[in-house]
């Protein structure tokens, strides 16, 4: 009984040392599957392998400094190169290429751009180049112009500029249209709604608008010719229905020519 004993003991002992995380004779096999396996400190901090503590504490400068989660991140984001390398958001990065890889600079070829002026240097026939001649010589045209239903008016004045589609840039203008008197438009507001037309001359004029001089005569019950001076106006060609000289111009051309 007493060699049992003995073994037994023994036995008991040897299986304590090897669970003793302390002992020499630690076996990390059968602590891990033992169920009388007794932390030392219950608060240790688990982590996935040995090799993963000792980088840590690498980090931090051994296993002589306390573990400090919180330094460990630190001091991997102040050593990483990725994050050092980084390009910021507002650069653009620039690709490295050896001296005969550089990208060749391309010279675009000048086109030949046809615009008015050049149009002109070359000249027109036909009416337009009636028009041409009367730009040249700078004598005042009128240009009729039309509205939906028949003739608008007319504009009288200097042709600048004009191409073929018959747009036209006139200077020194003197228009004059017709229109419907207001007495006797037909309205179809309600009465009662009806505001009392203001002049907006003043406001205008604080709004660095600057409305040119009209002036208002009446021809017949219905209609009321208007007149106003504009120092330029384009046309666009859509609107024209006829161009000739004004007959004043017209006639001191037909004294010139007798």
């Amino acid at each position: 009984m007493s060699d049992s004993d003995s073994q037994a003991t023994s036995s008991d002992s040897d299986s304590s040392s090897e669970l003793n995380i302390g002992s020499t004779r630690f076996n990390p096999l059968k602590a891990l599957y033992s169920s009388k396996l007794k932390i030392p400190v219950t608060s240790a901090r688990l982590h996935d392998n040995v090799h993963t503590l000792e980088a840590k504490q690498n980090t931090l400068g051994g296993f002589t400094e306390p573990y400090d989660e919180q330094r460990i991140k630190q001091i991997r984001a102040s050593t990483n190169t990725k994050k050092l390398n980084e390009i910021p958001k507002n650069v653009n990065p620039v690709r490295r290429f050896l001296p005969e890889q550089q990208p060749v600079q391309r010279v675009k070829p000048m086109r030949f751009q046809n615009n008015v002026f050049l149009r002109l240097e070359k000249g027109f026939e036909g009416p337009l180049g009636q028009m041409q001649k009367w730009m040249e010589q700078g004598v005042r045209v009128r240009v009729y112009i039309r509205k939906q239903k028949g003739i608008r008016g007319h504009v009288s004045g200097v042709l600048m500029l004009f191409d073929k589609h018959w747009n036209l840039a006139v200077r020194d203008v003197c228009e004059t249209y017709h229109r419907r008197n207001y007495r006797y438009s037909e309205n179809r507001l309600d009465p009662d709604g009806i505001v009392d037309p203001q002049d907006c001359s003043d406001r205008l004029r604080r709004l660095g608008i600057v409305l040119p001089p009209t002036t208002v005569r009446r021809d017949g019950k219905k209609n009321v010719i208007i007149t106003r001076k504009v120092s330029q106006l384009l046309i666009r060609g859509e609107q024209v229905v006829l161009v000739t000289l004004e007959p004043s111009a017209q006639e001191n051309a037909t004294r010139q020519q007798q």
